[in-house]
C-alpha cells in the first residue's frame, strides 16, 4: 500500500511538472507541491482530525519561517544554523500534539518528501534529455 502511495506521489508530480515546459514553477505548481506535502506527512505520522486541528497552524507557522530563512540568508552555514533552531524551538510544540516519536517520524517524513521530490524532477530532466518521453517509471 505504502508503494503505490508513493508512485501516486510520483504520478501527480511528474504530471503537473510535465504541463508546462517553463522551469520557474508557478503558483500552481507550488499549491500543488504543498497539497502532497500535506497529505505526506498527514499519512507517515498518521495524524487523527483532532490533532490535525492543532498541528497545521503550528507547523504552517514552522515552515513560514524556515522559507524566510532560506529566501534571505545566502550564507549555507548561518542558514543551516538557523533552521535547524527553529526546527529545535518548535520541537516541543510539536511533541505536547502528537508526542516525542511521531515529532521524530515529522522530521523523517519532510526529509523523504524532499528526497522524492528531488527524484521526480530528475526524471523530468532525464526524460526532457532523452527526447521528452512522457513513460514514467517508479522503479
Amino acid at each position: 500500500m505504502k508503494n503505490i502511495y508513493i508512485a501516486f506521489i510520483f504520478l501527480f508530480i511528474v504530471g503537473f511538472a510535465h504541463a508546462q515546459e517553463n522551469p520557474p514553477m508557478d503558483n500552481q505548481k507550488m499549491q500543488n507541491i504543498e497539497a502532497l506535502k500535506i497529505a505526506f506527512i498527514s499519512k507517515q505520522i498518521q495524524l487523527i482530525p483532532d490533532e490535525a486541528e492543532k498541528f497545521w497552524p503550528v507547523y504552517n507557522q514552522y515552515t513560514n519561517e524556515i522559507h524566510t530563512v532560506v529566501k534571505n540568508d545566502p550564507d549555507v552555514l548561518d542558514r543551516d544554523q538557523k533552521i535547524l533552531d527553529i526546527r529545535k524551538s518548535y520541537n516541543n510544540q510539536f511533541i505536547k500534539i502528537i508526542g516525542p516519536e511521531r515529532t521524530n517520524h515529522l522530521f523523517e517524513a519532510e526529509g523523504k518528501f524532499r528526497q522524492l521530490l528531488i527524484q521526480a524532477i530528475q526524471r523530468r530532466q532525464q526524460n526532457r534529455q532523452n527526447g521528452g518521453g512522457r513513460n514514467f517509471n517508479p522503479n
